[in-house]
């Protein structure tokens, strides 16, 4: 939940630029030896009716890497690393889109570039938080106190 789920969280609540008014999870059973659930299930509900559903498993077979896919009233994209495609699986032009492919470069790029402006960077810290709740909340939902 906490790393896994974090990125996907972070990036609906940026998107839609809300916090959940609802949020629920599940989880399988955990491994016998790891002590973690091997499957979960992750949703939330904002304010303005968007709703994210996150499945992820470690049950997987096949390739190992990420992918994913964003489904929308305005079309689906899968994402696979630096490629993306409609639903259809043809593949959508990104060049041009950004000065690099590269996360961590233009994430290093824009964090330079606030403190030369003298603004918040984008991805702040205090940015972060509401992602930090609101996996709390979802923690808390697979957890309930008695």
């Amino acid at each position: 939940l906490w790393h896994h789920a974090c990125h996907t969280v972070d990036l609906f609540q940026y998107q839609t630029g809300e916090l959940p008014s609802r949020v629920w999870a599940q989880q399988g059973p955990f491994h016998p030896e790891l002590g973690i659930a091997m499957d979960m299930t992750v949703g939330l509900g904002m304010p303005s009716g968007a709703i994210c559903t996150l499945a992820m498993s470690f049950n997987n077979e096949g390739l190992l890497g990420s992918w994913f896919r964003y489904i929308g009233d305005t079309g689906t994209y899968i994402a696979r690393y630096d490629d993306l495609e409609n639903g259809s699986g043809e593949a959508i032009d990104l060049t041009g889109l950004a000065p690099s492919m590269d996360g961590i470069e233009l994430q290093d790029a824009e964090f330079f570039s606030a403190i030369r402006d003298g603004r918040e960077p984008n991805a702040s810290v205090s940015q972060a938080l509401g992602t930090m709740k609101t996996l709390d909340r979802l923690e808390q939902s697979l957890n309930p106190v008695s």
